[in-house]
């Protein structure tokens, strides 16, 4: 226990003439030594004040922590009696040493060596104070408080020169504001825009991702939030791809002859990593808002390694957090568009890559390696059979495979629960609830688990496959650093490269016309429902070639798009493709009609309009005009329609009246405070709004006779106050 203490508890047990037989001075009660006031001057007037103190303050530490830890006060003094004894004669010996003279060599000669030591024994001194000095110095040397408990919780002590007495060169507290804060409590914010300031943090960064590789690491291929029972593979270059055979039968009667019966097929499923990047430029000021969340968040008591409670690593998490949002959305709904060369529009996070549902879609409709299952649409009332028939669409064999899941929207597996518990809830336990279903897999199916996907949003589709047939891919690279921190005037600036991916080992293969039947096998199914919902549209960027390459079929153009379309490549028989055009655009540039591109009436398509046009791929491979709109799609929620005096405010923000007969409106009922509506009127058929007490309050009546007047409304108070109006 006492091994790093041995030279220090030597020189102040010599010091303060403390024999081997002699019993140090502990205070059991304070788990201290307890010195006296005179000892305790002449260690101060020997070593100093500050170096003295610190040689009691770390004896009694060890003392202190050796005792909380049920160690016996007489095994603490009997271990230090035997440090004491490892330079230190017993007065026994020294006695019978003195009386026996040349009848006793060796204790005579152990005497004349004593002698001797303490003739030099101010050297030996001036020796061990130098060895303090220099354990001091060395910031674990003037022993690290590791864990102090306190009426507060738990505190973490800190070195003489190094926060949490931990010897790395970002842990020191010279130069570091940050770190002589959090030692000190200070509310000052560390001035980043100072000179040295930067390049030291910088130089920081460089040395702990050097000594803490697996840190950074950890950050990066940190998928919690991704579902645990998915294959990962790392070490992923490029590429990765795996082949799989799928045989015919092969089994037959016993006949005469040789009459060989191996047909087999080979599938094979290309995974690919994305390469990534992050750019990012910070303030003095943005730095500073960081380390005040820094010092708000610390908590030395998770007995985490003192690396994980530094500035520097707490800087890198906190870009790390926004980075493992942006990729768990991608890995789910990610659609790769390549992003243009040069600064300017760094592109969208989602479309850094391929995710998940971009391969479900792929791979039913345009490979079309496996076959969807016909089933409509799901409703919230037909939703528990809905599943059990995806289920059964599954073949028999592969149905009870075990480590199957379900993949389905968060939306739709809490519907399927409500809906189940109606059913089932006669075998629930007493510790389930009575109205709501809680297993998690499907009635009568324990082999297949649920999987919501908290970013599979606005869609019906839903899959069923192994688990492990899905597969993360990144490539862990073993350079020296991950992050480069770099600084311009008052910006300082961080970046990253990394690769990730997402894949479906499995899928399956088409079965082509004369092929056996075995060969149609597939390892995914699902429902046969849009994938994406209809306002997700990819970027897509101008080169000037006039030549629209699609990766996903349906596509928005950029603002900055300065060139006509003549043709789109990347096409796929029997498939549906949109062009969404963009009112930001500075010209106005056109999809054109030609051999490739027929539109109706031969009129080209203004993608300046902002409209949709919505094209069919022939069998030819080219593109024929289904219909067109010359304007955005309305984005506002419809209005809601009402044909009485009565509003239900809970129903709509706008309100259309549609009644055959002329209203007058007599009350508007729910809604909450600071909610705003309108109300429209109709032609033929006004709307009048007077003041209701404590309902209705109007700055004078209003009559709404066409479709175009309307009054707003916010309820203040519990009433619905009058804030504007437009009567034509």
């Amino acid at each position: 226990m006492f091994d790093r203490l041995k030279a220090t508890i030597l020189g102040m047990m010599v010091l303060l003439g403390f024999s081997a037989e002699s019993e140090i001075p502990i205070d059991a009660e304070n788990k201290a030594l307890n010195l006296s006031a005179e000892q305790i001057a002449k260690l101060e007037a020997h070593f100093g004040k500050d170096y003295a103190k610190k040689m009691v303050e770390g004896v009694n530490h060890e003392i202190k922590a050796a005792m909380e830890n049920n160690t016996d006060l007489k095994a603490i003094q009997d271990e230090i009696d035997a440090i004491v004894k490892e330079k230190a004669l017993k007065a026994e010996e020294l006695q019978e040493g003195k009386n026996a003279g040349a009848n006793a060599p060796d204790l005579s000669q152990k005497l004349e060596l004593l002698n001797k030591a303490h003739t030099d024994e101010k050297a030996k001194r001036e020796e061990l104070q130098g060895m303090v000095k220099k354990l001091m110095a060395e910031g674990v040397g003037d022993v690290p408080e590791t864990v102090i408990k306190g009426n507060a919780g738990m505190k973490v002590g800190h070195s003489n020169t190094h926060l949490f007495a931990e010897a790395k060169d970002w842990n020191k507290f010279e130069g570091r504001g940050w770190n002589a804060r959090l030692r000190d409590g200070s509310l000052k914010a560390t001035d980043f825009n100072q000179d040295g300031t930067i390049p030291l943090l910088q130089d920081d960064v460089a040395h702990f991702v050097r000594e803490n590789p697996t840190a950074l690491e950890s950050l990066f291929n940190d998928f919690a939030e991704l579902p645990s029972e998915w294959s990962r593979r790392t070490g992923v270059l490029d590429r990765v791809a795996d082949a799989f055979i799928i045989p015919a039968e092969i089994v037959q009667g016993r006949s005469k002859g040789w009459k060989p019966k191996n047909d087999f097929k080979i599938a094979s499923e290309e995974g690919r990593v994305f390469r990534k990047k992050i750019d990012i430029t910070f303030d003095g000021y943005e730095l500073q808002e960081i380390e005040n969340t820094y010092i708000r968040s610390y908590n030395g008591a998770d007995g985490s390694h003192p690396w994980k409670m530094t500035f520097i690593y707490f800087l890198l998490s906190e870009l790390v957090k926004r980075q493992k949002l942006d990729d768990r959305r991608a890995q789910i709904n990610g659609i790769y568009v390549e992003t243009p060369e040069g600064d300017g529009n760094p592109g969208m996070a989602v479309n850094s890559q391929d995710g998940l549902r971009f391969l479900f879609w792929y791979h039913r409709d345009i490979t079309k390696k496996y076959a969807a299952a016909d089933l409509g649409v799901p409703t919230t009332t037909n939703i528990v059979d809905y599943v059990r028939s995806l289920i059964l669409s599954i073949p028999e064999e592969d149905r009870s495979l075990e480590g199957l899941e379900f993949g389905l929207s968060q939306n739709w597996l809490d519907a399927y629960r409500l809906r189940a518990g109606m059913a089932y809830q006669v075998h629930m336990s007493t510790e389930e609830g009575r109205l709501e279903y809680q297993k998690n897999y499907p009635i009568d199916y324990p082999n297949v688990k649920f999987q919501p996907l908290k970013d599979m949003v606005k869609t019906d589709f839903m899959y069923v496959t192994l688990s492990k047939n899905i597969e993360v891919l990144d490539y862990n690279v073993n350079e020296k650093g991950k992050f480069t921190v770099t600084h311009d005037r008052r910006d300082t600036h961080i970046f990253a490269d990394y690769r990730l991916g997402i894949r479906i080992k499995q899928v399956g293969v088409e079965r082509l016309s004369g092929e056996p039947a075995d060969y149609g096998r597939q390892m995914v199914w699902s429902n046969n429902v849009p994938i994406f919902d209809t306002t997700v549209a990819a970027p897509a960027f101008d080169n000037a070639s006039g030549i629209l390459k699609l990766h996903y079929n349906t596509v928005k153009v950029d603002k900055a798009w300065a060139t006509d379309i003549a043709k789109v490549n990347n096409l796929t028989k029997g498939t549906v493709v949109k062009i969404v055009g963009n009112t930001l655009m500075a010209n106005a540039k056109n999809v054109l009609d030609n051999a490739d591109i027929a539109l109706a009436g031969d009129a080209p398509f203004n993608l300046k309009s902002g409209g949709t046009l919505t094209l069919f791929v022939t069998n030819a491979l080219t593109l024929k005009e289904i219909s067109r709109t010359a304007a955005p799609d309305a984005t506002e929620a419809p209005a809601t329609n009402f044909d009485s005096g009565i509003l239900d405010a809970n129903t709509g923000n706008e309100f259309k009246y549609t009644g055959a007969a002329a209203v007058t409106l007599t009350s508007i009922i729910n809604g909450v405070d600071g909610k705003r509506i309108k109300v429209y009127g109709k032609t033929g058929a006004a709307v009048t709004i007077n003041t209701v007490a404590g309902k209705i309050k109007v700055d004078s009546t209003a009559t709404l006779a066409n479709a175009t007047s309307y009054v707003e409304f916010m309820r203040i108070d519990g009433v619905w106050q009058e804030i504007g109006r437009a009567i034509a």
